[in-house]
């Protein structure tokens, strides 16, 4: 992984931040709730040790949802609170799926019988039986994995295809050179988004795994956290949900641009450690460098 970083830094080294504002960052967050952004201080008693008033429940089933959102260097983007996928949602689903097989199957299967048979022009003399097509995942065969996270059908239909690619369409008209940054997800990385991004003539910004470094939006969600925590945690789904969404349109963009223009450092700093990330990835406060200075 390090070495993968380091390779993905050394191929961007002499980007500019004019090339970094052509990047669309988009990313996921979890939100727990009845949990409020940093630690919790309290006076007590040697003996209230276990006293409600200074105790920070949790249970079993604690709920929470996952956020999105993505924005470029000129404007913030849509953001996306996720719900839990209803029964119907699922018929739905695999009515449209099943659909989509049914069409890309002879595709697949053209494209099968050509690439084995092409393997196979210089295997005529030996014994076996010649392959078989199955129409599979395998093969191509479009399938969900049945789990209730967020899959690649979910995230094309509630995400890529509605709120994703039309923000980088627009941001296409001011910046030709627009480029859509993912992580490597499985929601993220499945073939079939790859196909939905030639059909709408839209590149991808290819990633390096576990380097949220990496990523300009990273720091946007520790800012969210407080900011949405700022006057107590959240108590319900509801609640959260307008904070956030309150949070998100309140982002200012200035800040938003301090985090992609410090993209640069990062890059820089991660050649030098090798791959590493053992370095502040912050800004330090401006009062601790005047009093460097002066010493």
């Amino acid at each position: 992984m390090r070495q993968e970083r380091l390779d993905w830094c050394l191929t961007h080294k002499d980007w500019s931040l004019k090339d970094w504002k052509n990047v669309i960052w988009s990313d996921e967050t979890s939100v727990v709730l009845n949990h409020r952004r940093g630690g919790y201080r309290v006076w007590r008693k040697a003996d209230e040790l276990f006293t409600k008033s200074v105790i920070r429940e949790r249970w079993k089933g604690y709920s929470e949802f996952m956020f999105w959102g993505c924005f470029s260097y000129d404007r913030k983007g849509p953001c996306h609170i996720w719900r839990p996928e209803t029964a119907q949602e699922k018929r739905l689903a695999a009515e449209q799926i099943a659909e989509l097989n049914e069409a890309l199957e002879p595709v697949m299967r053209e494209e099968w019988e050509l690439t084995t048979g092409m393997k196979r022009m210089g295997l005529r003399a030996k014994p076996g039986r010649s392959p078989q097509w199955r129409w599979t995942k395998e093969t191509g065969k479009l399938t969900r994995d049945g789990g209730s996270g967020i899959d690649w059908w979910r995230y094309q239909t509630q995400i890529l295809v509605p709120k994703l690619l039309p923000f980088a369409k627009e941001c296409q008209k001011e910046r030709p050179g627009t480029l859509v940054q993912e992580d490597k997800a499985p929601s993220h990385s499945h073939y079939a988004q790859r196909l939905v991004y030639e059909r709408e003539s839209v590149e991808k910004l290819l990633w390096c795994g576990n380097s949220p470094d990496l990523n300009a939006i990273e720091p946007c969600w520790p800012w969210l956290k407080r900011r949405t925590t700022k006057k107590g945690a959240p108590k319900n789904r509801a609640e959260a949900s307008r904070a956030w969404l309150q949070g998100w349109a309140e982002l200012p963009q200035h800040q938003i641009q301090a985090w992609i223009e410090r993209i640069p450092f990062h890059v820089q700093e991660i050649i030098r450690l090798e791959g590493g990330n053992e370095y502040q990835e912050g800004r330090r406060d401006r009062s601790v460098q005047a009093s460097v200075v002066l010493r």
